[in-house]
């Protein structure tokens, strides 16, 4: 084989290396699925805007923190066809802090809200 024969697939070898590395060659990476509220669900996200780790409710929660939400819940969407009330404090312990209506979403900025119970439960003082 000649020089400039070995030169030109030397050559041909390197682009397709530097094409195949190339960003642009690269798929981009998938955005991750949001796990779904489901009907007569309640669902609270970990944080604000409906992001982060999320657990949903069919009958409310003493302490979210069991439900994987450490820190509480930044932001909530009732699916369910219940008033629900949210606490600041674990135990639905204090006054309650939101009253969620069917339907409706809600984010908070002061504190996370760290229990939660239908209003058909008699802790939920309305």
């Amino acid at each position: 084989m000649s020089v400039p024969s070995l030169l030109r697939k030397a050559a041909l070898a390197a682009a397709a290396l530097a094409l195949a590395a190339s960003p642009s060659a690269v798929a981009a990476p998938k955005p991750k699925a949001v796990e779904p509220c489901y009907v007569e669900h309640f669902c609270l996200w970990g944080r604000g805007q409906y992001e982060g780790p999320m657990a949903s409710y069919t009958k409310g929660s003493r302490n979210v923190a069991e439900q994987g939400l450490r820190r509480g819940g930044w932001s909530v969407w009732n699916r369910t066809s219940e008033t629900w009330c949210l606490w600041y404090k674990t135990g639905y312990a204090g006054v309650v802090a939101a009253v969620v209506k069917p339907g409706r979403k809600v984010s908070t900025t002061f504190h996370p809200y760290k229990s939660l119970l239908p209003s058909s439960d008699f802790r939920c003082n309305r």
